[in-house]
């Protein structure tokens, strides 16, 4: 089914929704109030907001799944689960990863001083477990899964061609925090699937 074929569906649903909710109230715009008040103005004076310390301890959920690519010393293609990730400077703009040493890929970016990230949808849950779940000391995960590894345009390291967003990043510092090294990539290039653009890009 195209996409503005299911677009209209959900619109015609919503609408049915809030002339039901809205028949024995003043209209559509004071149900949509209505319904926007109910779930903004909740009553927490009755909630217990008691804290307990559970001392250091990370509760920032949820994590981001990033499937990070890298060659090895030799050049073999790897990729691995980091949920270390976030968004680290606007102009230019870069992002960061934190790998613990043990990792394969830490020696990898390191040496090379470039990976990608292959941002996944959830049809592309099983992969992103198992890149999370082994390590490519152990095998060619790119084998195992038969997922496809393509030289990125512009950096010294792989993406996987399945994944439908992909961050090709140049290290630019890193920083050795404790039990991770934070790798500061500089975007350079931003690549994805045409499947995804409208016809405004």
């Amino acid at each position: 089914m195209q996409k503005s074929k299911i677009l209209n569906i959900i619109l015609a649903v919503v609408i049915l929704v809030l002339l039901f909710v809205g028949r024995d109230s003043g209209g559509p715009a004071e149900s949509i109030n209505n319904l926007f008040s109910k779930t903004t103005q909740m009553d927490t004076s009755k909630m217990d907001h008691t804290k307990r310390s559970l001392g250091v301890r990370n509760l920032v959920f949820p994590e981001p799944a990033m499937v990070i690519g890298s060659y090895d010393k030799d050049g073999k293609p790897n990729i691995m689960t980091a949920a270390w990730f976030g968004v680290a400077n606007s102009r230019p703009f870069k992002v960061a990863v934190s790998l613990r040493p043990a990792t394969y890929s830490y020696d990898g970016i390191t040496a090379n001083m470039a990976f990608t990230v292959n941002v996944p949808d959830a049809s592309l849950i099983s992969y992103v477990k198992f890149a999370g779940k082994y390590t490519g000391r152990d095998m060619n995960k790119f084998d195992e899964t038969g997922l496809t590894p393509v030289k990125a345009e512009y950096v010294n390291a792989p993406y996987v061609r399945e994944f439908p967003i992909v961050l090709e990043c140049k290290v630019t510092e890193y920083h050795d925090l404790g039990s991770h090294r934070q790798f500061i990539g500089e975007v350079v290039d931003s690549k994805i699937d045409e499947r995804l653009l409208d016809e405004e890009g």
